[in-house]
């Protein structure tokens, strides 16, 4: 990851550098408003629960993931100069589990009881900035941040009915930083971005300029 970052950023002071091979790409493009639909992984909420798992495992538990959703992203940016645009992000990721208990028999062998069920969902918000390096018509390069504020809702169903189920709110800082972005397209544009955050640190997406 690190030499893709590196190569990333060569590239892109290459391009800002040589303005004249960037002509043949198109002109600027004149819109100033961008909506954006996107799918990442690799997130903050993914490694937080990678983390959580380890600790289960230290502590003698154990989990098996049943599914898992996100980051989906929705997002909203308007143009102030031709560089720089402002403006939000809004994120869900959701995480289901089966909650398990390890048990090692007097021979040595080890089995796995379902003990509960286990879900976290994170929904974010992220007031955001975006710096157009290079906006044509038919191809653009940008870099990304945001920060705000992530909501997590956590459940712990036990097999048991009559325990009852566990119910956790909380609130975190969170962000997204996106090294560099690639985009490709007309009006509709499809893209790819790399860096680090809630939205992942691989993206991919679509974007509608109006």
């Amino acid at each position: 990851m690190k030499n893709l970052f590196l190569a990333a950023g060569l590239l892109l002071a290459l391009l800002f550098a040589n303005d004249v091979k960037a002509q043949v790409i198109g002109k600027d493009i004149k819109t100033n408003n961008e909506f954006s639909l996107t799918y990442g992984t690799l997130s903050n909420s993914e490694w937080i629960e990678a983390f959580g798992e380890v600790v289960t495992v230290m502590f003698g538990g154990d989990t098996k993931t049943k599914t898992a959703f996100g980051p989906m992203s929705a997002e909203y940016f308007r143009r102030i100069t031709p560089v720089v645009a402002v403006g939000a992000i809004g994120s869900v990721s959701s995480f289901r589990e089966d909650m398990m208990k390890r048990t090692t028999t007097t021979s040595g062998e080890t089995t796995s009881e379902k003990i509960g069920d286990y879900t976290r969902s994170y929904f974010s918000f992220m007031p955001a900035a975006k710096f157009n390096w290079l906006r044509k018509e038919h191809f653009g390069m940008y870099s990304k941040v945001a920060a705000g504020v992530t909501f997590t809702n956590t459940n712990m169903k036990d097999t048991d009915p009559t325990v009852a189920t566990k119910k956790d709110n909380n609130v975190m800082f969170n962000f997204q930083a996106s090294l560099i972005g690639i985009e490709a397209g007309g009006q509709l544009r499809g893209f790819a971005e790399f860096g680090m955050g809630e939205q992942g640190a691989i993206l991919l997406g679509i974007r509608y300029n109006f």
